[in-house]
């Protein structure tokens, strides 16, 4: 890799690490609902023009139904679970509980090919010890900080279902087409819920924080994306996801003066462990 590719695998990582605490501020105004549809829709007017651009949309037509469900899987019911769980859990931890998201994929991948890597079974133990280790330390089980940290899980495992589907019944999609289509679905979808939503008018800088998490953080880090996967390849590129939980420990405690155990710390450096040999061929 280039400096050039580096420092943008880590701006990648920083824009990704930013949906954290950029959701948490947003939803002290406004509802669930309302936070991923104008995330989603703004993202989607993002990718538009791109993926219009480059013809990809028209590979959609012939497979519809799956890219339909690889939307559901990973976009629209992650982004809800993702949403709602931050509520109630700061953005650090919510940063570290996602980052548990190539455990279950690697967990699933063995279920659905029944095969097992005594590497990849390490990788998976380790990194539910570092699960483990957040709820024993900084989650309270039974109490509202456990059921947002269940939905935060949950959420990884929908974005894992989401890839291993994507990956495998719609491969010849390609993902800027995937990922716009899936960011217009979920708009859509989602609208009427938050139309039924109480509305008041959000203070401006809060509008501003939700057009940066909608612009930059989603819709324009995913074209930020797919320009490096282009340049060093996907393996490459997703090493801006190992990055992103550590931002968001670092933007929580800087702007909304949250703080991190140092079981939690090793909870992360646990998880992220795991994961990476979990995934390694």
């Amino acid at each position: 890799m280039t400096r050039r590719d580096v420092v943008l695998l880590i701006l990648l990582g920083a824009a990704w690490g930013a949906a954290y605490p950029l959701t948490a501020v947003v939803l002290r105004e406004l509802s669930t609902p309302a936070v991923v549809v104008a995330r989603t829709a703004l993202s989607a007017i993002v990718l538009l023009p791109f993926a219009a651009h480059t013809g990809t949309l028209r590979a959609i037509r012939a497979r519809p139904v799956g890219v339909l469900v690889a939307a559901l899987l990973q976009v629209t019911i992650p982004l809800v679970l993702f949403t709602t769980g931050q509520r109630y859990i700061s953005a650090g931890l919510a940063g570290i509980l996602v980052a548990s998201q190539p455990v279950w994929a690697a967990i699933m991948t063995a279920i659905v090919d029944r095969t097992s890597h005594p590497r990849q079974f390490a990788g998976v133990l380790i990194g539910l010890c570092g699960v483990a280790m957040l709820f024993l330390q900084d989650i309270h089980i039974g109490g509202t900080s456990g059921w947002a940290a269940a939905q935060l899980l949950a959420a990884a495992v929908f974005f894992a279902a989401g890839a291993i589907w994507a990956e495998r019944v719609i491969p010849d999609v390609p993902p800027l087409a995937t990922a716009t289509a899936a960011m217009t679905i979920s708009a859509i979808a989602l609208a009427p819920f938050a139309a039924m939503t109480t509305w008041r008018t959000p203070h401006p800088s809060t509008l501003v924080w939700l057009v940066i998490l909608g612009v930059a953080t989603t819709g324009g880090a995913l074209v930020l994306f797919y320009a490096l996967v282009h340049r060093i390849g996907a393996v490459r590129a997703n090493l801006a996801a190992y990055l992103s939980p550590g931002f968001a420990v670092a933007y929580g405690a800087v702007s909304l003066g949250e703080r991190v155990s140092l079981k939690a710390l090793a909870g992360l450096v646990l998880i992220l462990t795991g994961s990476y040999i979990s995934i390694r061929h």
